[in-house]
């Protein structure tokens, strides 16, 4: 029989489902203070082998995994097959995102996207998957870049600002989705690193490191120089080597570079159970059909 649990009696079992943490939202606490941010209501189901970490969104009238649409990868802690027959979990659920697999889930609109560096030691090496015309566009345009310094300096504001000058009203720190932002920035894994031309920022980048990986949480960036993109792949690559990660987290959200960038991906899964409001369907957030074709016949 299912029981409700704390948030607090909740942890240790989310940690013993997800014991091998990679990305930033895999950590309990970090996912706590999400729903809160939101001002969600948490409701924790545990029968002792199937665990449901919900909250409910009242603007939606469904329950998701806690954490929300922020959350970067929800993990199968239950039995699917349990999920046909309980009469015992609410009936409208939205899982976002789920890494694996099973009856009645459909493809996510975007993928995963990262970088798995125990295949790449720099960036000479990850280009090797680039076409040569590409391969000597990347390199030039870094060259051209000229002289730079990528130092670990900045802050969330100094960010922010960059984000708002580039992006105007459509930058997240003008809405509630940068309460993530926020939260990470409290957090002693986050660190700031900017790169630098004539002592002055023109990217400044909010890095999480949790165990052996490095996400790419936010940037904010000077439109003015077009090329900044390239250098931070090359020095992200770089200082995540530098901490022993064995992977960077690009977040799976759509953006043209990601694939152009050839970056890694994997599938991730969508499960909808009950009434779900096609409203929470975001078109803009999916992969364009000819974004997909022409990342398959190459550059």
């Amino acid at each position: 029989m299912m029981r409700e649990l704390s948030l607090e009696e909740a942890k240790p079992i989310w940690d013993g489902f997800v014991p091998d943490k990679q990305v930033w939202t895999d950590d309990w606490d970090i996912r706590v203070a999400l729903c809160k941010a939101y001002d969600y209501k948490p409701l924790i189901l545990y029968d002792g082998k199937n665990f449901f970490p919900l909250q409910y969104e009242p603007e939606n009238c469904f329950y998701t995994i806690i954490g929300g649409t922020t959350n970067e990868r929800n993990y199968i802690t239950f039995d699917p097959e349990f999920m046909k027959s309980t009469k015992e979990i609410p009936d409208n659920i939205y899982f976002d995102f789920l890494v694996d697999k099973f009856d009645g889930c459909i493809e996510s609109a975007c993928p995963q996207f990262f970088i798995d560096l125990t295949r790449v030691d720099d960036i000479d090496q990850y280009i090797e998957r680039f076409s040569k015309k590409h391969k000597k566009n990347f390199m030039r345009a870094i060259k051209q870049f000229g002289d730079y310094r990528f130092v670990k300096q900045g802050n969330l504001k100094e960010l922010a600002d960059l984000s708002i000058l580039m992006f105007k009203e459509k930058s997240d720190f003008l809405s509630e989705d940068r309460a993530c932002y926020d939260i990470l920035d409290r957090d002693k894994r986050t660190e700031y690193w900017s790169i630098l031309k004539d002592d002055r920022p023109v990217m400044i980048i909010q890095y999480f490191f949790y165990n052996r990986t490095m996400s790419v949480c936010v940037w904010g960036v000077d439109e003015r120089y077009g090329d900044t993109l390239k250098v931070a792949v090359k020095e992200g690559i770089a200082l995540a080597k530098s901490r022993g990660c064995t992977r960077i987290d690009y977040a799976p959200t759509y953006s043209s570079w990601k694939f152009f960038y050839r970056l890694d991906t994997a599938p991730l899964w969508r499960y909808k159970r009950g009434n779900i409001p096609d409203s929470v369907e975001a078109t803009e957030y999916g992969v364009p059909a000819s974004e997909t074709k022409r990342a398959s016949e190459g550059d």
